[in-house]
């Protein structure tokens, strides 16, 4: 049975008191929208005829700017290059909300994604990125940012997209801070870094993500089914697991207990836009939910919701508790 208005709207009112730390990689969305109106005379290409852009942070920053939208204080460290890109970055997360603690690297530049936009369909995305791990003293500025933000705060999210800002020593960190302060910590994390996180007290890999977790081909025989992958994820790195299937719903697992699917029609196929960024927003909004009392299964309805009212817009973009609760207001009719 899915979650009431009434109860979404008592767990969801409770964010604006929560404060979060996110932790990952950050990088400047930047989006170009116009129009087509002629085929390139010098190649079989579009022309796109720009209107407008815009900025937004991406990856973390992601996170940390729907964590702001719903409501939480949030804090987020991350790396940026010492550029004009990574001084927009840094004013782009002020605008949304949250406390950017960007730390400089000057051997590598701020990655930005530009996106050109014709209606709400994507034409070209270009990545300008360099991928470096950061240096020891990076790494420790990273790790100090962490330690002096984690006093009087509820949650850890970790946004990770294998771009260099997560170390297993950061990762070290982040676990240390969980035992000794009792601090939930969501992990969503590349493959690349997931034994890093063994121990975390949320993981919310996508089925893809969770094949490789576990180094199984997931086309081999169709692969494994949701209830045995979450499960597994469960018991090979000692967490509980939110496991998102996309339209499909979220298995949730948690450790030690048994498993439950949880299914979601909050969102039509004809209704999708675009589904960047779904996977950010709910890892976010279970966490959040979990903060604020709800259930598992309540947690997972929300991040279903939270998935879905993302992937009615167009590009990695935040939501607000009124986008949220219409979603699940929508969904009883």
């Amino acid at each position: 049975m899915s979650i009431t208005v009434q109860r979404a709207k008592e767990i969801t009112s409770q964010f604006a008191g929560k404060k979060l730390l996110v932790v990952g990689d950050v990088f400047l969305d930047r989006y170009v929208f116009g129009v087509v109106e002629r085929l390139n005379p010098e190649a079989p290409v579009p022309i796109l005829h720009a209107k407008r852009e815009e900025n937004a942070t991406g990856g973390a920053g992601n996170t940390a700017k729907n964590a702001a939208m719903l409501g939480a204080s949030v804090v987020c460290v991350g790396v940026v290059g010492a550029d004009d890109v990574g001084n927009a970055l840094k004013a782009t997360a002020q605008k949304e909300g949250y406390d950017p603690e960007f730390i400089v690297d000057s051997r590598m530049p701020t990655i930005v994604k530009r996106r050109y936009i014709v209606g709400s369909q994507q034409l070209l995305r270009v990545d300008h990125e360099e991928v470096l791990e950061v240096s020891f003293a990076v790494e420790q500025q990273i790790i100090d940012a962490i330690i002096k933000n984690s006093d009087a705060i509820d949650g850890i999210v970790v946004s990770d997209y294998a771009k260099g800002a997560v170390t297993q020593k950061i990762a070290e960190t982040i676990l240390r801070i969980m035992r000794e302060k009792n601090i939930p910590v969501m992990v969503d994390v590349k493959p690349s870094r997931v034994t890093y996180f063994t121990g975390a007290t949320y993981m919310s890999p996508n089925k893809k993500e969770a094949h490789e977790y576990l180094g199984i081909n997931m086309h081999d025989n169709g692969g494994k089914n949701a209830h045995e992958l979450a499960e597994m994820v469960s018991e090979s790195f000692d967490t509980s697991v939110f496991l998102t299937l996309s339209s499909e719903g979220m298995y949730v697992k948690e450790k030690g207990s048994d498993g439950a699917y949880v299914s979601t029609s909050y969102i039509s196929h004809n209704e999708v836009v675009d589904t960047s960024g779904c996977g950010d927003t709910a890892a976010l909004t279970i966490l959040l939910a979990k903060l604020c009392g709800a259930t598992n299964i309540e947690a997972a309805e929300l991040g279903n919701a939270a998935g879905a009212t993302v992937a009615k817009k167009t590009g990695a973009v935040g939501i607000t508790q009124e986008e949220l609760l219409h979603t699940i207001e929508d969904h009883h009719g």
